[in-house]
């Protein structure tokens, strides 16, 4: 658009019209009146990607903005404060598996690690109780626990989890504390048919291993005790 000011110089407006057409026959987000296609960008918020950042270690990074949203970074990398500017780090993958229950008591009060990223082979990065630190997964063996007798065991954390202890050996709630014990495991046959009344009210036996050769732990009416299977 042309127009003439007060002092008769010639002014020039350029006109942005959304939608419309240019002389060119051009249809743009914005048009020219002159026949200049403009595109208005209506989309232009940086997307993040997918994860999230690693938790931060204790400190501060690189005093910088080495980037300023997820799509300055390569790949998969992630935009993210490092206590003092931003860089880019690759986001936070959890390894499979899960960390040993904690025992009793606290470990050593350091950030060795700040997710599992940082941990060797498929250990993860575990809570110690103070600190986090570098722990191999969890895996539990074959087999269960055997059924706890009556009362309990002794009020000590001699294991925190299968890992801990030897052989086929699990790690058991006694009842008070955890201990290294035999899984649970059937002989063959079958108790034999219970006669009518009750026996003795004591628990003899919590599991087949309790017996001697190939007796069975059995019910006997209120208690059990071990007893020759049936063939």
């Amino acid at each position: 658009m042309f127009v003439n000011d007060q002092h008769g110089q010639i002014i020039i407006i350029i006109v942005i019209v959304e939608g419309a057409t240019s002389t060119s026959g051009e249809t743009g987000q914005g048009s020219v009146a002159a026949g200049r296609t403009v595109d208005i960008c209506s989309n232009c918020v940086p997307k993040d990607k997918p994860g999230v950042c690693p938790r931060r270690r204790w400190g501060v990074g690189i005093c910088a903005d080495l980037c300023s949203n997820d799509s300055d970074c390569p790949n998969d990398e992630k935009c993210c404060h490092n206590g003092c500017g931003h860089v880019c780090i690759a986001p936070y993958t959890g390894k499979p598996g899960v960390c040993p229950r904690r025992r009793w008591g606290i470990g050593i009060c350091a950030e060795l690690c700040s997710n599992d990223s940082d941990c060797p082979n498929d250990e993860k990065c575990c809570y110690n109780g103070c600190g986090h630190v570098c722990i191999a997964p969890y895996t539990g063996k074959p087999g269960v626990c055997p059924r706890r007798r009556w009362g309990i065991g002794i009020c000590a954390e001699l294991c925190s989890n299968d890992s801990d202890c030897p052989n086929d050996e699990k790690c058991c709630y006694n009842g008070c504390g955890h201990v290294c014990i035999a899984p649970y495991t059937d002989k063959p046959g079958v108790c034999p048919r219970r006669r009518w009344g009750a026996g003795i009210c004591a628990e003899l036996c919590s599991n087949d291993s309790d017996c001697p050769n190939d007796e069975k732990c059995c019910h006997n009416g209120c208690g059990h005790d071990c007893f020759a299977p049936t063939q």
